[in-house]
């Protein structure tokens, strides 16, 4: 009786962690469908992110002036420079916009609004933006900048790239969060789940 007792009790341990299981590769395999994983490679974001920091990116998400985007550049290697396929930027300006910097300032003119105005960019500490002269964004255009002014190739230097490049958006939490994401990922290497 005691014997029988235990067998069902295991086995209805056994079927909780199976359910278990089943539910986190469930969730996984719909969580990757919905992001893509990014590492961090080099410093043109720092200090908000690290080389080697480990990030979701929102393949779906629309952009917004102020996100965190994962840039396609693969069409742009030969032409620019560039040398891998992505590059993690911050969005300054969208398509009608206008952006400028006057005395380590980024000024932003919104399209259909006449003024420009200032960007409040704690994200950038201590790194301070070299002048640039006004550039109007164009027509399905991006305008972007690293956070770490002093050590990033961005539009300054390779102009404006296309909105359709924009292959994913780092969510706030993913940047908050990011040392969990990175042990998460690990243990999921572990067990060969191969990243998107």
């Amino acid at each position: 009786m005691l014997n029988e007792k235990r067998s069902s009790a295991w086995s209805s341990v056994l079927l909780v962690v199976c359910v278990l299981l089943i539910a986190l590769l469930l969730f996984d395999l719909h969580f990757m469908r919905q992001y893509m994983v990014v590492q961090v490679s080099g410093g043109s974001m720092e200090n908000t992110l690290r080389d080697g920091d480990i990030l979701y990116a929102d393949r779906f998400a629309e952009p917004r002036r102020g996100d965190i985007v994962i840039i396609d550049v693969t069409p742009y290697r030969e032409t620019l420079g560039f040398g891998g396929d992505f590059i993690i930027k911050r969005l300054i300006a969208l398509e009608g916009d206008s952006v400028r910097c006057e005395e380590h300032v980024v000024y932003v003119k919104r399209a259909g609004e006449s003024e420009f105005l200032p960007l409040a960019e704690t994200y950038t500490g201590d790194f301070r933006t070299e002048e640039f002269d006004e550039v109007e964004v164009g027509e399905g255009e991006i305008f972007f900048l690293g956070d770490h002014r002093t050590n990033s190739t961005d539009s300054r230097a390779v102009g404006c790239l296309r909105l359709s490049d924009i292959a994913g958006v780092v969510p706030d939490w993913s940047v908050k969060m990011r040392p969990i994401v990175g042990v998460w990922e690990k243990f999921r290497n572990l067990f060969g789940t191969r990243r998107a």
